[in-house]
């Protein structure tokens, strides 16, 4: 070993070029490892996920607003009698139709016409003593007053007489107008008081459906305004806004309407629960299934969209939802949906695109 060293002391050229080998080797093993751990990173490929399109065209479709109400009648009057008396007779059962003016009661008015005659009789009587004032006036034999008070008592029994005749038209009970005669509180025999509630009658021609609308719609409605309703019953009826309120609801902040249905054969009852549509503008929208619609990072909802293999989020803007699924605007006149697998990427991510052929409308 001293032999070895004592000769490589003799040869510094020798030392030099044994670490020259040495730090050209290490260098190149540390290139050799670097790019091995560099294909390393690359040899396992990112499988993308893989994604069901459909491709959907849009239709032009009329914006709307849907509200739920119930139906009411047009008008209702409750009929009280003005006067005492018995029910003698009932001319209209409960339920039936009734026109303006027909009969519907009748109130003993044997009374009254006692009454009556007994105050023409009077009337006779005290137009006689009026004559007479009026002939003893004349020669100066009876005082104005006498004269005045023979006036006023004539003026008196002509004003008992109207009264009477009055009273007896009201033993008449008659329709106020044309309707159904829905409630009858009163049967034959019964002693009637002035203020007693006699019968309900409603009109149900035309039939309102009452319904409230929010702040943010309350704007884009106006009288005359066409509007559709449907009924649990599944009913249909179209009509227009006859009334709008000035103040909205304390309690909920929303706006009471009336739309006004034409209902002549009286097939749409009163108090039922119904849909109002009320159509807006047109939009071109696309019809969807609400199973295609997906959430964001953020929790917003919309659909996912591919444009070549990247995926988009676009929000939803709903015009309007029917039995055939969701409409929506802002989707261009045509878009690939995703329609299977959307829950699984995100927007931005690269997708493996499997279309559909099918353009859907």
């Amino acid at each position: 070993m001293s032999k070895v060293i004592s000769k490589v002391r003799q040869q510094p050229a020798w030392i030099a070029l044994f670490i020259f080998i040495l730090l050209t080797l290490w260098i190149a093993s540390g290139h050799l490892f670097a790019e091995q751990a560099e294909q390393k990173k690359i040899e396992p490929t990112e499988q993308l996920t893989k994604v069901k399109v459909e491709t959907f065209s849009a239709e032009s479709v009329s914006r709307e607003i849907n509200v739920y109400g119930r139906t009411e009648p047009d008008r209702i009057a409750t009929l009280r009698s003005e006067i005492k008396g018995q029910v003698t007779q009932i001319h209209v059962q409960e339920g039936h139709l009734v026109k303006q003016g027909q009969k519907l009661l009748t109130i003993d008015s044997n009374d009254l016409n006692a009454q009556l005659n007994s105050a023409k009789s009077i009337l006779k009587q005290r137009e006689i003593e009026l004559g007479a004032a009026q002939s003893l006036g004349k020669k100066g034999f009876q005082s104005q007053s006498a004269l005045a008070q023979a006036e006023a008592n004539v003026a008196s029994a002509k004003a008992e007489i109207e009264r009477l005749q009055l009273a007896v038209t009201k033993t008449v009970i008659l329709a106020p107008f044309d309707g159904v005669l829905n409630k009858r509180e009163v049967e034959i025999g019964d002693l009637l008081r002035e203020g007693d509630t006699i019968a309900t009658v409603v009109d149900l021609d035309p039939l309102i459906i009452s319904a409230n609308v929010t702040e943010s719609w309350i704007q884009k409605l106006y009288l005359g305004q066409p509007a559709n309703g449907r009924l649990t019953t599944g009913q249909t009826a179209t009509g227009t806004i006859r009334y709008i309120s000035s103040i909205s609801d304390p309690g909920t902040n929303t706006f009471n309407l009336e739309v006004e249905v034409a209902n002549p054969e009286r097939e749409l009852l009163a108090g039922m629960s119904a849909e109002v549509s009320i159509p807006l503008k047109q939009d071109w929208a696309i019809r969807i299934s609400p199973a295609v619609m997906a959430l964001d990072e953020a929790g917003n909802l919309g659909v996912k969209t591919v444009e070549g293999d990247v995926v988009k989020f676009v929000p939803i803007d709903i015009v309007k939802s029917d039995s055939q699924g969701v409409w929506l605007a802002g989707l261009g006149e045509k878009a690939r949906i995703i329609t299977r697998g959307q829950g699984f990427v995100r927007d931005g991510d690269k997708v493996d695109v499997v279309d559909d052929e099918t353009d859907k409308k």
